[in-house]
């Protein structure tokens, strides 16, 4: 077996590398900051308009 690789495998991986950094580096902390910016928002809606601060009542 040779470990020659051709130049569509060459692409594909380069592509891969591409896509695990994307993935890594932008599309992981913005849907970490998207998750946590909604639930926060979540908890500041239902204390202001539904169920009052914590400790009230």
């Amino acid at each position: 077996m040779s470990e020659i690789k051709t130049e569509s495998e060459q692409t594909t991986r380069a592509g891969e590398w591409k896509t695990f950094l994307f993935i890594t580096v932008c599309l992981f902390p913005i849907l970490s900051v998207m998750l946590v910016g909604g639930y926060g928002f979540s908890v500041w809606f239902l204390q202001m308009f539904m169920i009052g601060p914590p400790g009230h009542g």
